[in-house]
This record gives C-alpha cells, structure tokens and sequence, in this order.
C-alpha cells in the first residue's frame, strides 16, 4: 500500500515537471513580448517627445520672427508718421514765408487757415511717433494742446479764456483728425467773430460720454452770435463746407445754437473696431 502511494507520487512529480517544463518556453515567450511592447512603447515616446520638441522650437522659431516683422512694422509706423509731421512743417514754413511778400489781408488769412489745419494734423502724428501705441490718441491731452495752439497763434491770452471739460478717451488717428479739424474751425471761428467789441471773452470746449461708444464735442462762446435769420444750411463758406465733410467722415451728426452766443454741438460714435478706454 504504501509503494503504490509512493509510486503515484512519483508519477505526479514527474507529470508536474513536464508541465512545467513545457510552460517554460511559454512564459519566456510572454515575458520577451511584454518587453518588446515596453521598448516599442518607450521608443514611441522618445519619438513623440523629439516631435513636440521640434514643434515648440518651430513655434519658439515663428514667434522670434513675429516679434520681429512687430517690430520692424513699428519702427516704419513711427518713421512715418515722423515724415509726415517734418513734411507738413515744412509746408507750413514755406506758407510762412510766401505770406511775408503777401500785402492781401484775405490771402493772408487765407493762409493762415491753412497754417492752422496743417497743424492739427502734425501735432497728432508728432504725438503718435512719440507714443508706443501708433494709432490712437489721447483727446484729454490732444484738445487742451490745440487750443493752447490757437491762443498763441492768435495772441489770445489775455482776451479769451478757454474752458475745457474733456473725459479721458482714446480715438484712433482716423477719428481724431477730421475732430482736430473740426476744433480748428469752430475755435478759430468764436477768435475772429465772437467778441468783435469787448475785450474779453470766454469758449467752451466739453467733451463727453453721453452713450456707450457714443461721444458729444461741444464748442461754445458767448459772444455776438449770428443774427436772427441767418441760414446756415445754406451757407456757402469753405468752413462750412469742411466742417460738413469732416462731420460725414466722423459718421456723426451736428447742430448749430444760436443761443447766447454761438454752440456747435457734434455727437459721434467711437467706432468699435477701434481701442475701448
């Protein structure tokens, strides 16, 4: 009994290390493909990250010349408007000079005007080459720099006072000229004829936020004013005209007061492409 116990034990020894045996190669076989999954995957990584790697400096590459093509793009910007500004005072010096042989009092002020709207447009691209933002300016600096202008230009000083209320807004270059102009036009205007006969006077520049991207500019004396039945609309001047076009380029609207003294009231919407304050 107790050899036949010890025989099937032998049996189940022997059975045992032939399963054994055979599972050998099996388990080697499984154990080489899970390396050759993990060095494939290794592999696949390695590979993945030299190409995120040879993007990000592709990026690093392209963004190097953005900055770049920015800056190059500024430097032209801010020559240009330098330009632009030397060549206006230079016309503005040769209608200085051509005005010295001139003995015509309306070709004289005729000039002058001239003069003044030159102007309004090389102070706002003198303050764009100075300035890092090259397209907008700041009408809280813009206006009283203007009017400042006009009082000297005319020897206003001690005549007229200038009273300025201007909010703190920002108008892109291609609104901020044709409003220059507009001032030039309504400021020179209460000079000459608002206070024929007093000797001093006051205008009233105000400046506003009357809507959400809307803004209101009113210019006001209070001087003589235009009598009664003056037309206006029909009036034929070049100032009138000019001031007309300027206001459809600013796609705005205005009215005219003949009220205790003479008001110009423009309302414009800041475009909205345009920098927000």
């Amino acid at each position: 009994m107790k050899n036949n116990s010890i025989k099937s034990d032998s049996k189940q020894i022997v059975v045992s290390q032939k399963v054994t045996k055979h599972n050998v190669p099996l388990i080697l076989g499984f154990l080489f493909l899970i390396l050759i999954i993990l060095y494939c995957c290794y592999k696949s990584k390695l590979r993945i990250k030299k190409d995120l790697s040879l993007k990000q400096q592709q990026i690093n590459e392209q963004k190097i010349s953005l900055k770049k093509l920015l800056l190059d793009k500024e430097w032209l910007l801010k020559e240009l408007h330098d330009r632009v500004k030397n060549n206006l005072q230079i016309v503005i010096s040769l209608l200085n000079t051509q005005s010295a042989y001139l003995d015509n009092k309306e070709a004289l002020l005729a000039i002058q005007n001239i003069q003044n709207r030159m102007y309004v447009m090389a102070i706002i691209h003198q303050k764009l080459y100075q300035n890092e933002d090259l397209s907008m300016i700041d009408m809280d600096w813009y206006i009283p720099e203007l009017a400042n202008y006009l009082k000297n230009v005319f020897d206003t000083e001690n005549k007229i006072t200038y009273n300025l209320d201007i909010e703190n807004v920002e108008l892109d270059v291609v609104q901020a000229i044709p409003l220059g102009l507009i001032l030039n036009e309504a400021i020179v205007n209460a000079i000459q004829y608002a206070y024929p006969k007093t000797e001093n006077g006051e205008v009233d520049i105000q400046l506003k936020k009357i809507k959400e991207a809307e803004y209101q500019l009113i210019i006001s004396d209070h001087g003589v004013g235009f009598p009664d039945d003056f037309d206006f609309k029909n009036r034929n001047t070049f100032g009138m005209n000019l001031m007309q076009g300027l206001i459809t380029q600013l796609e705005g609207s205005f009215t005219i007061k003949n009220e205790n003294g003479l008001s110009i009231i423009i309302n414009f919407k800041k475009a909205a492409n345009y920098k927000q304050e």
